[in-house]
C-alpha cells in the first residue's frame, strides 16, 4: 500500500494518551471467522477511538512549536479537522449506531447510554478548545501553544476514558443475539456515504495507521479498498495539504515522522 514506511526516531502519536491494545490482539484471535461478532466491532471501533487518540496526540506534541504564520494557519485547519471528525463519531453514535443495536434486539436498549452520557461529559472543555481553534481560523484570537495544551488538559483525560469504556461496552454485547454482520454493513454504509470530505477524510487517512498490530488487522484495515484510498490521495487530500504535515502518517497511511516535534 504505497512507498516504504519511514523510520520513527522520535516521539510520536503513540502519546502522551495511550493507544488501546484491540480486543482481537488481546484474545490472539487470527482466524476472523472464529471472531465474535461483538469483538468484531470492539476491535473495529478500538481502531477507530485509536485514531482520533493519535490526532489528539498529533495537537498535543506539536503546539509549542509552531511558530510561524502559515505553520499556524495550517495547524488550526488540522485542528478543525480533529473536530469535525469527532463531533461525526459521537453523532453517528447516538443518531444511529447505538439505536440500531437496540433495533436488533430490544435488551440492548440502555446498555450504551452510560457511553452517550459520558459525550456530555467532556463537552464543555471541547467546545471551548472548538471556539479558540474557530477564533485562530477566522484571526480572532493569537496562537498560543501553551493554550493549546491546556485546553486539551481540561477535556482529554475524560475523552480517553470515554474512548477506552465504550470498546469494553461493546464486548459486554457478546451476551446478547444481535445480527452483527446486518449492523456492521449499515455502520459500514453510513460512514462512507457520510464521511465528510473536506476535512475528516483527509485526516482520517494521515492518521489511521494500516500497520497497527501487523497482521490481526490486514484484511480488515483500513476500511477502505485501495481504489478508494488512491482516489482520496487524488481528490481530498491535496486542498489542505499543509495542514496534514501534522498528521502522524504519510499519505498511504505508514507512520511518519512528526515535523514539529
Amino acid at each position: 500500500m504505497g512507498q516504504k514506511q519511514t523510520k520513527i526516531t522520535k516521539q510520536w502519536a503513540d502519546g502522551p494518551f495511550q493507544l488501546m491494545e484491540t480486543p482481537r490482539k488481546r484474545l490472539g484471535i487470527k482466524d476472523l471467522k472464529t471472531e465474535p461478532g461483538a469483538l468484531t466491532a470492539a476491535t473495529e471501533m478500538c481502531l477507530v477511538h485509536n485514531m482520533l487518540i493519535r490526532m489528539l496526540n498529533c495537537i498535543y506534541l506539536q503546539a509549542p512549536n509552531v511558530k510561524l504564520e502559515k505553520d499556524i494557519s495550517d495547524f488550526a485547519i488540522f485542528m478543525h479537522a480533529f473536530l469535525v471528525t469527532i463531533h461525526e463519531h459521537h453523532g453517528n453514535e447516538e443518531k444511529y449506531y447505538f439505536p440500531w443495536l437496540e433495533e436488533l434486539n430490544a435488551e440492548a436498549k440502555g446498555t450504551l447510554d452510560k457511553n452517550v452520557e459520558q459525550h456530555h461529559g467532556f463537552a464543555p472543555g471541547l467546545q471551548a478548545f472548538e471556539d479558540y481553534v474557530k477564533a485562530l481560523r477566522e484571526e480572532k484570537a493569537k496562537y498560543d501553544g501553551a493554550k493549546v495544551r491546556s485546553l486539551i488538559d481540561a477535556f482529554g483525560t475524560a475523552l480517553i476514558e470515554h474512548l477506552k469504556d465504550e470498546i469494553t461496552s461493546f464486548e459486554e454485547l457478546q451476551k446478547l443475539k444481535i445480527d452483527w454482520p446486518a449492523w456492521t454493513k449499515k455502520v459500514q454504509k453510513l460512514a462512507v456515504d457520510g464521511a465528510e470530505t473536506e476535512f475528516e477524510i483527509p485526516i482520517a487517512v494521515t492518521c489511521l495507521d494500516y500497520t497497527f498490530e501487523g497482521p490481526y488487522h490486514a484484511k480488515t484495515w483500513p476500511p477502505f479498498p485501495w481504489f478508494a484510498a488512491l482516489m482520496f490521495r487524488w481528490l481530498y487530500l491535496p486542498k489542505h495539504k499543509g495542514a496534514w504535515r501534522f498528521s502522524c502518517c504519510d499519505w498511504y497511511s505508514k507512520p511518519k515522522e512528526l515535523e514539529f516535534v
